[in-house]
């Protein structure tokens, strides 16, 4: 066995850890890359070069530019988060660059590999509901059962944005649906026993996504894509439309005090948004700002916020419409190039199925900067090509089989 075999099984044996140690994520991407980089196939620089001389790339390349460069008027010139950011960010895209040239082998085992680990996370999951935290309260002999479950948001987060992938790995190697669909129903089961109610949500989007685009093609994935974005664009608005209209108070009082707290939060940040529109207020600005918010106390008596929990309001604040321009501009030829590549059905359904769930989470509970949050996408991205690889290979097979 390899060095390169062992490093990767040692990476993904921390999947399942992600359950309870949200950092493991980040384990789990620096140990795949260093498996590439001690594989026959290593990586060479012209492949990430090759793939950074793309429109996506270079725009890519001018956002992480201009968000160093607005380190000059961040409140705290945070440089060493600014570093540890877009160390996650490069080590997701070299994973994800070195999965979609390395060879078909290696792709079948990995992807074998890849989904026990998923599995064996929503087992854990499931193990932890049922017990209410049996495992990881051996650890945190002093919490409440609610802060036990809490602690499992990290692995809820990484199983929703890597369910449609898993399902899809699945269905290429068994030609079946029975198993992803079985899967899928236990993904909502599991995680609608918790109390993330943002993460059910995400995985019905996708579900829904999934399969709207598996019955209808390319089409019905540009129409949902354009969705998502004008949504995205449009949360300052809503949020201040939802502020005004009070409905902050109503989730308080009907639904839970956490929802009308973060409705409070994005109208606020929205007001913030429109000081300095144009270039925001500097990279990783929203812990400072957010201690100046003004905000009430909600039920738990805060006070301030760390980040705006929405991705799109923390670059709109932060990197201004420059960096929201940015931003959309390299998704959109990021999801262009996908089309390019002619993917069969069943990984474009799970490309949407996967980006509806990681952009519902996105925009309703993370900001943009969490390092364990930029590595479980990493993670989701390469699980994404993994699904593409291995089902390109099971078409070329069949059209072999049968010429």
């Amino acid at each position: 066995m390899s060095r390169a075999t062992i490093v990767t099984f040692c990476a993904l044996i921390f999947v399942p850890l992600v359950t309870w140690f949200k950092d493991a994520a980040v384990v789990v991407l620096a140990l795949g890359v260093l498996a590439i980089l001690l594989s026959q196939n290593a990586l060479r620089l012209r492949d990430i070069l090759s793939s950074v001389k793309t429109p996506s790339g270079m725009f890519a390349g001018v956002f992480v530019l201009w968000s160093l460069l607005s380190l000059l008027w961040a409140p705290s010139a945070p440089a060493m988060a600014w570093f540890k950011a877009y160390a996650a960010i490069a080590l997701g895209f070299v994973l994800a660059v070195a999965l979609s040239r390395i060879s078909v082998g290696v792709i079948k085992h990995v992807s074998g590999a890849a989904l026990m680990a998923i599995v064996t996370l929503l087992g854990l999951l499931l193990f932890e509901r049922i017990t209410n935290g049996f495992l990881v309260g051996l650890v945190r002999t002093s919490e409440t059962t609610d802060q036990l479950l809490n602690v499992m948001n990290g692995g809820l987060v990484l199983l929703c944005c890597c369910s449609f992938s898993a399902a899809g790995l699945m269905r290429v190697r068994t030609q079946s649906w029975r198993y992803p669909a079985l899967f899928i129903a236990a993904v909502l089961i599991v995680t609608a026993s918790y109390r993330m109610d943002a993460v059910p949500v995400a995985v019905g989007a996708g579900l829904f996504s999934f399969l709207i685009v598996y019955r209808w093609g390319a089409s019905s994935f540009v129409s949902l894509a354009l969705l998502v974005g004008a949504g995205a664009l449009a949360w300052p608005a809503l949020s201040s439309y939802a502020t005004a209209a009070e409905l902050n108070v109503w989730f308080t009082e009907a639904i839970h005090p956490n929802w009308g707290y973060r409705i409070t939060i994005w109208g606020r940040v929205s007001e913030l948004i429109g000081q300095n529109p144009l270039i925001g207020c500097g990279f990783d600005s929203s812990r400072v700002v957010g201690e100046t918010a003004g905000l009430l106390p909600d039920a738990a008596g805060r006070t301030s916020f760390l980040h705006p929990h929405n991705g799109m309001l923390q670059v709109w604040l932060e990197l201004g419409f420059i960096g929201v321009l940015l931003f959309l501009a390299t998704a959109a030829f990021s999801l262009r190039r996908i089309l390019e590549s002619s993917p069969k059905p069943v990984s474009l359904a799970v490309t949407a199925g996967t980006m509806t769930a990681s952009a519902t989470i996105w925009l309703l509970s993370f900001g943009i900067w969490q390092g364990w949050w930029l590595a479980v996408l990493g993670l989701t991205v390469s699980a994404v090509v993994l699904c593409f690889r291995l089902d390109d290979e099971s078409s070329e097979a069949q059209a072999s089989s049968a010429n």
